[in-house]
């Protein structure tokens, strides 16, 4: 055991040492795995039967106005409740299993128990619905019940980006680069429910840009473990279900790795960014799949990583912002969905029949994939 931890110790003394010209931000003592992202066999297609034991469909209500949504930004399965996130109508819409409307989270508005912007959201084991607004400069937490019921505001010592639920009854945020607050220049923190720092990880270099995202990201659980990376960072860092860090990912694109200094400005490299590739979104991972989407020369495309048969499916270019062939992920299933005007020409999928007239009357329905 001795030896091991000698040998895990100098696995990431030596990665930090190859990584320092870069100023990569990782710690000495954790255990780090690089992905050789072009040594897998290449697979046009994104889903494949070799890889998919079933598929489930969910047709979502539309039945009142409280639960209309124009697009999904964000969507969670908890407790087999569902929880959709649209930014663009500054709404949080939950259903059940089958898709049937359950309501709204909240009021937009300047009372007390209203919000301006939902940036991102969480829930927790008991139903309990987080979710910070983070259009103010100075960010505030809000927290509704399993009913959907007001239960608190809080304003937020630092600004952040994303949060998660940990079971301990703790909170992991991922914090802004541009924080000005508590923990400044931190990229996450741990705090208890009143937001007292508990735990930081990782400090944010010079290599960033805050006028030009690449993607939202978000943390995401695998089940025992919280996955975090941050586009353009190649690095994803693996969480226990408490909040330890205990592992890092390096994806490794080799010639199209992005330079350091080209991540200060995005989108006046955008010449650059033609022969670039790098992560978006989140990324999956665990022993058998990766999984995620990638802005490839400026493309985007969604792709699985088969580890045990070393295959590499990677989807069809899809527009920026789209998210839905990689929307979600939780007990080993993808979460995908369609949309009004995803396909050209939707009879000529080999979705099932009421599928094709749900979605050609203009709603919108989630599938459910669950990997072999």
């Amino acid at each position: 055991m001795h030896n091991k931890k000698i040998f895990i110790f100098l696995s990431g003394l030596l990665l930090f040492i190859s990584c320092n010209s870069r100023k990569e931000q990782i710690p000495l003592d954790i255990e780090t795995e690089t992905i050789d992202f072009w040594s897998f066999k290449k697979i046009n297609g994104i889903i494949s039967e070799s890889i998919i034991k079933d598929t489930k469909y969910i047709l979502l209500d539309n039945s009142n106005d409280d639960i209309l949504f124009q697009g999904i930004d964000k969507v969670k399965i908890v407790n087999n409740i569902i929880y959709i996130l649209d930014q663009r109508l500054k709404k949080l819409v939950v259903f059940d299993s089958m898709g049937v409307g359950i309501g709204k989270v909240g009021q937009i508005g300047q009372g007390p128990e209203e919000y301006l912007q939902i940036s991102d959201f969480d829930v927790n084991d008991a139903g309990d619905i987080y979710f910070i607004d983070g259009t103010t400069g100075a960010d505030r937490l809000f927290v509704f019940d399993k009913n959907l019921q007001f239960v608190s505001r809080k304003q937020m010592p630092f600004e952040a980006d994303i949060i998660h639920c940990l079971p301990n009854n703790k909170l992991l945020f991922g914090l802004s680069s541009w924080n000005k607050g508590k923990n400044v220049n931190k990229k996450i923190v741990i705090t208890d429910t009143d937001m007292k720092t508990e735990q930081s990880y990782m400090k944010y270099d010079e290599y960033h840009d805050d006028s030009y995202w690449i993607s939202d990201y978000a943390f995401v659980s695998t089940g025992d473990n919280i996955l975090y990376n941050k586009p353009i960072d190649n690095f994803v860092y693996q969480f226990s279900k408490n909040g330890v860090l205990a592992k890092a990912y390096l994806f490794d694109f080799g010639k199209k790795n992005v330079p350091n200094e080209d991540k200060k400005d995005i989108e006046g490299n955008n010449e650059k960014y033609k022969n670039y590739c790098c992560l978006k979104n989140f990324t999956v991972i665990d022993d058998k799949y990766i999984l995620g989407t990638l802005r490839d020369e400026l493309k985007t495309k969604p792709f699985i990583i088969d580890r045990k048969n070393k295959e590499l499916f990677i989807g069809k270019e899809v527009i920026s912002g789209d998210i839905s062939n990689i929307a979600g992920f939780y007990d080993n299933r993808i979460i995908s969905f369609i949309y009004p005007g995803k396909y050209e020409n939707i009879e000529t999928t080999n979705l099932p029949e009421n599928v094709k007239q749900y979605v050609a009357d203009e709603n919108f329905v989630l599938c459910i994939n669950e990997l072999k």
